[in-house]
């Protein structure tokens, strides 16, 4: 899902869940959205994945695309689950970069 897609789901698709994930082995973030239908697609740039280095940088992203809330996710190295999930309001940055 390119970031165009993303604006313009995020303003017609309700039940859309955003993510931004981080495997708990790696400091690299990537921003996953899920609808409400369950289909999961990755945040890319020219049809490359997007990482980011850091939790702002990704938080950035989705401001710059109007998402107002996004789910904060640690996922297991090992099978994928989610090791943590944590629902933010985006406009809280600084509390963000405390609590992860």
């Amino acid at each position: 899902m390119e970031l165009h897609q993303l604006r313009h789901a995020a303003s017609h698709q309700h039940e859309m869940e955003v993510r931004v994930v981080r495997n708990t082995l790696s400091h690299i973030y990537q921003i996953e959205c899920e609808t409400g239908s369950g289909d999961r697609q990755k945040l890319s740039r020219r049809g490359k994945p997007c990482l980011f280095r850091s939790i702002d940088e990704a938080i950035d992203q989705l401001l710059g695309a109007g998402i107002s809330h996004a789910w904060i996710v640690r996922q297991s190295e090992e099978d994928g689950s989610d090791s943590s999930r944590r629902l933010v309001q985006l406009g809280n940055v600084p509390q963000l970069a405390i609590a992860i």
